[in-house]
């Protein structure tokens, strides 16, 4: 079988979710042995560099990219509202890009082409002009359900309005083109019953991602602080934090020793550290493994966007005890399995964290279970088995 597989940024280094989610079905693919040619587009948000993918890897994938300025400027976004179509889309458009990929489907034959994202989409009338094999489309989340939440929570009319229309244009979008490919290769659940209700025909497969469980647990269970890891560039990973700071000082009352640890790129850049009141920012950490393990309890009040959270399943095979919402659980079945605490409103997140904070005997039984729930659903030859299957018999 051989694949090509285009991304919407680089792989690596392995800077949020995304990117990791990308990692680990990228090594199920090479678990099976699938000769894959990666192809990707990079941008200021998210660059590349010579050397930032393994040399061993680069070797098998041989990865090319193509640079494209997506930022978002005031005349563009203004502009946007007199033309037809998904700004959040368009803006990963390039003629290299298409290039780059016309030339490599003619250059070699491909068993399927797997897109990730939405945001590839605008590539696929020239991949059907250049190819007649099969195109999946792999989605982390359902797009416009992001932006639709995003213009709720929206304080401001002018702001809310447009980010509604974006979030229209992008819906409108995103059922147009998950009509025009073979398969969706899901994270979870909850996006493919979605997709359903939007009424998309294709034909859908939960992937879950694959996730490393280290066969030594280092989690003594010992640490009753608080933390929250992940990149604040993203608004639902800003809006939980804001939550859980508003939150943390009735925490404080309960349990006066408590610390909040606050952990991840652009953190520094929009969280204030008040030492004083107990609220420590790292920014981004090296070690995300090491920092989660020393760190106590995972609090993630997620409000909106849909997908599965990384990092959530990656503290779940540290063993670590979370606290979460039903929008943050999304994909992961937690009801029988007893793996996570899941809090929506303000008053049961409270509780929950101090009854955490308070009984080690139940920190480790919540971590025990999520640790056994991620062995038997993440592991990559179950997954990556689900993947070629899927290829086949679409």
């Amino acid at each position: 079988m051989k694949v090509l597989y285009i991304t919407n940024k680089p792989i690596y280094p392995k800077v949020d979710g995304g990117c990791v989610a990308m990692d680990n079905f990228l090594q199920c693919l090479l678990a099976k042995n699938i000769d894959i040619k990666h192809l990707f587009i990079h941008t200021s948000k998210h660059p590349y560099l010579e050397g930032n993918y393994p040399s061993e890897l680069s070797d098998r994938i041989r990865p090319k990219g193509v640079f494209i300025n997506t930022k978002v400027t005031a005349i563009s976004a203004i502009k946007h509202l007199f033309k037809r179509g998904s700004y959040n889309v368009n803006r990963f458009y390039s003629p290299e890009m298409k290039e780059l990929i016309v030339d490599q489907l003619q250059a070699e034959d491909y068993t399927c082409i797997i897109l990730e994202s939405l945001f590839i989409g605008p590539y696929i009338e020239s991949i059907r002009d250049n190819y007649t094999g099969k195109i999946f489309i792999r989605t982390h989340n359902v797009e416009s359900d992001i932006w639709n939440d995003l213009a709720k929570s929206a304080t401001n009319f002018f702001r809310a309005s447009y980010l509604r229309k974006l979030a229209n244009d992008l819906k409108k979008y995103e059922i147009e083109i998950l009509q025009k490919i073979d398969g969706i290769l899901s994270l979870s659940i909850d996006d493919v019953q979605r997709f359903a209700e939007l009424k998309i025909k294709t034909k859908a497969e939960v992937i879950p991602v694959t996730i490393e469980l280290h066969d030594k647990e280092d989690n003594t269970y010992d640490n009753n602080n608080f933390f929250h890891l992940g990149v604040m560039n993203w608004q639902p990973n800003i809006e939980a934090v804001d939550r859980l700071i508003k939150l943390f000082p009735t925490i404080r009352k309960n349990i006066p020793t408590a610390e909040l640890h606050i952990a991840g790129k652009h953190s520094t850049e929009v969280v204030k550290e008040n030492q004083q009141s107990g609220i420590f920012v790292h920014g981004f950490v090296e070690d995300s493994r090491q920092f989660s393990i020393q760190t106590g309890i995972l609090v993630s009040p997620i409000l909106s966007g849909s997908g599965i959270r990384i990092k959530l399943l990656e503290a779940m095979a540290l063993g670590i005890p979370c606290v979460t919402t039903t929008r943050g659980i999304q994909g992961i079945d937690y009801s029988e399995n007893n793996c996570v605490i899941v809090a929506d409103n303000d008053t049961k997140i409270i509780h929950e964290c101090i009854r955490l904070a308070k009984d080690k005997k139940l920190r480790e039984e919540i971590g025990k279970n999520a640790r056994n729930y991620i062995r038997k659903n993440h592991n990559i030859e179950s997954v990556s088995t689900r993947i070629v299957e899927f290829i086949k018999n679409t």
